[in-house]
């Protein structure tokens, strides 16, 4: 199967990035050049009215007698004023005469006169680029007399600087854009290389292939993707693993009691259609065929509950009086008089509530005593016992069986998983009971185990325990004859 590269994503990612970049460059070009030249312009005009606001002072200073065109004291505070804010300066008497302006500064002459005569301070800005000026007026007294100052500077400097950062920053933009574009290759080709992995791995588990993904431990959600599917990739394997196993164990399970029960049949047809039908062996394989189909009904049921426990089929969740329970269980697989075989004692020294579904508590118990009497030999008692363990409620169920052999130990709760003890055994169950009971402990809230045990098995299945206050006002659960609450049928181990 032919496998296209991502290079419309890395394409789309290089050209969002590439688009981001101009973007964010363009704005704050925009941003910074816009206003740069409207404040260089304001604080032109705000240094310049300062400065004459503060020649008030020097004018105050100079008596009556010095005010006359060509004063030296008033050519001294307008040489100051110049060399200072870099403007052109004309003073005014209150009649209109010229003290202090050259042919230069002629243009400001009226505004001077405006100013002295209105009493009005006039600050603007004139012009635009290199012809803009900055243009401040307002009336001044040299002892009692009142006099027009008038300042206009050329604002062709601050262009100029506008122009230099201008200048500056356009190379710089294009710098950094180039800079984003390399980054942004590397960090794209990155990215798709991943994208790619996880892809080609996907494709591969699709066309039924082994792909296994390598670890990604890159803390970003690439990484998160691939280890979320990293995860589902062997859930899936296990799943295909056990439907394997699933399909395989029930073929064979179904085919041996199938052929069996058919071939009881055909004989006993055969026997019933002869003159002098032989009753004793019609009746043998009536029974025998008996036998069979209740081992397909128990495979079937144990198949079901599989089902349901894969479906993920929700459990209650109530109080659950664990020493009635099972009690009512333990009667289930009290032997009569007239058979042989292991009898089962329950201890349970004191009431014990615990947080479960009844259904399926009775059901895991049902499921070890099962196994209990399958490897229990005749006369040898099974013990039940209702305690606790290490703060759970728990079921421990202890046979005088041979026990589990210790490399038997961790398989003992696969699925279709069958010891060597029940090897030739065809009464042996079909190694789905321990399995099944186990995943129901756990979706309980408990767990199934196997303990340390001197002689036999003994399995210890436990429950989160009811809250110490609520036993006592919980109203008494109704008890039915010889069968739990909720009780299904024994299921097979």
């Amino acid at each position: 199967m032919r496998r296209p590269r991502a290079s419309g994503l890395h394409g789309s990612l290089i050209a969002a990035l590439l688009a981001v970049s101009a973007l964010t460059l363009a704005v704050a070009t925009v941003t910074l050049l816009a206003p740069l030249d409207r404040r260089l312009r304001a604080d032109a005009l705000a240094s310049l009215q300062t400065a004459a606001e503060t020649s008030r002072i020097e004018f105050s200073e100079v008596p009556r007698r010095d005010v006359y065109p060509g004063s030296r004291r008033l050519d001294r505070i307008a040489h100051s004023l110049r060399r200072h804010t870099g403007a052109e300066v004309v003073i005014v008497g209150s009649r209109g005469h010229v003290l202090v302006g050259g042919r230069d500064a002629i243009e400001g002459v009226p505004d001077a006169i405006r100013a002295v005569r209105q009493r009005v301070t006039l600050h603007e800005i004139t012009g635009d680029g290199d012809a803009a000026e900055a243009h401040v007026a307002l009336p001044v007294r040299a002892g009692k007399v009142r006099l027009g100052l008038d300042l206009r500077r050329s604002l062709a400097a601050s262009a100029s600087a506008a122009g230099a950062v201008r200048r500056a920053l356009l190379p710089a933009a294009a710098v950094g854009f180039v800079i984003a574009m390399l980054f942004g290759l590397l960090l794209a080709h990155r990215l798709v290389r991943r994208l790619n992995r996880l892809r080609d791995t996907a494709l591969r588990v699709a066309e039924g292939e082994a792909g296994d993904l390598q670890p990604d431990m890159t803390r970003d959600e690439v990484g998160d993707l691939a280890r979320a599917f990293a995860t589902m990739q062997r859930r899936l394997r296990e799943q295909e693993e056990a439907r394997r196993t699933f399909v395989a164990t029930a073929s064979h399970e179904l085919r041996t009691p199938v052929a069996s029960l058919r071939l009881m049949l055909g004989l006993l047809e055969e026997d019933l259609a002869g003159e002098r039908p032989d009753l004793e062996d019609a009746r043998d394989q009536v029974m025998r065929a008996n036998a069979q189909s209740e081992r397909l009904g128990m495979l079937a049921a144990t198949l079901l509950d599989l089902s349901r426990l894969d479906a993920g089929v929700p459990l209650r969740s109530e109080l659950v009086r664990l020493d009635e329970t099972a009690r009512a269980v333990v009667a289930e697989f009290e032997r009569p008089r007239r058979r042989a075989g292991p009898d089962v004692r329950l201890v349970a020294p004191e009431a014990t509530w615990a947080i479960a579904d009844p259904g399926s508590v009775a059901q895991v118990l049902r499921i070890l005593l099962d196994n209990a009497q399958r490897f229990s030999p005749a006369g040898e008692p099974i013990e039940v016992t209702v305690t606790r363990d290490g703060g759970m409620a728990a079921l421990v169920v202890q046979d005088s069986g041979p026990g589990v052999p210790a490399e038997e130990r961790d398989r003992i709760f696969d699925r279709f998983w069958r010891g060597s003890a029940s090897e030739g055994d065809t009464g042996s169950g079909f190694g789905l009971g321990l399995a099944i009971g186990t995943e129901l402990a756990r979706r309980l809230g408990g767990a199934l185990r196997l303990a340390p045990s001197d002689h036999g098995a003994r399995f210890v299945f436990t429950l989160p325990p009811a809250p110490a206050a609520e036993p006592e006002t919980a109203p008494p659960r109704p008890r039915e004859s010889g069968r739990a609450p909720h009780a299904a049928p024994p299921a097979a181990s």
